[in-house]
């Protein structure tokens, strides 16, 4: 019987979103936000830690926060890296229609009161079962490789590990169960 892939779940570096402000960008705007000159070398030491040896392949989010973090990782792990849109952070909004970041902040904490159930029926946030079920459908592509590093979002890592609010750079290792 084959060994169970080893995922290893690493929550992006420390974001920088000043140029973010600046520009007054919004919604997906938000997602552009390079990490700090700190997270760069918080990752670089990150790329020691003994859970990442031997790794295969780097999975990361599309945000600029993840595949910064993840090409930091992939030079000094000397690892590929494969771009997976479906790693992408929780979606407040399906219709992508907010325009502050206050609302945003409301359905969040919904969500946390909820269990990460929409219960109210404005309510139209991803549900936790939905990021879930995403993320998983990523991770079964790579079920043929022996360890697999994830770059991605505190939200998704919370999702499927139940790790309450995942500093910057921690990392978690993960079996996914069929």
């Amino acid at each position: 019987m084959k060994k169970k892939t080893e995922f290893i779940f690493m929550r992006h570096a420390e974001p920088d979103y000043t140029i973010i402000d600046q520009r007054h960008y919004r919604g997906f705007g938000n997602d552009l936000a390079p990490i700090t000159q700190n997270g760069i070398q918080e990752t670089i030491n990150s790329s020691k830690n003994p859970l990442l040896k031997d790794a295969d392949i780097i999975i990361s989010s599309p945000y600029t926060r993840t595949m910064q973090t993840a090409s930091v990782l992939s030079k000094e792990l000397n690892i590929n890296l494969k771009v997976e849109i479906d790693l992408m952070e929780w979606i407040p909004d399906k219709d992508y229609m907010y325009n502050n970041y206050s609302m945003v902040v409301k359905w969040r904490k919904h969500y946390d009161e909820n269990d990460g159930k929409c219960t109210y029926k404005e309510d139209n946030f991803e549900e936790k079962t939905e990021i879930i079920s995403r993320v998983k459908n990523v991770l079964k592509k790579y079920n043929n490789y022996t360890k697999v590093i994830v770059i991605t979002h505190g939200m998704v890592i919370n999702a499927l590990t139940n790790v309450e609010k995942p500093n910057h750079n921690q990392i978690i290792k993960y079996i996914l169960e069929d």
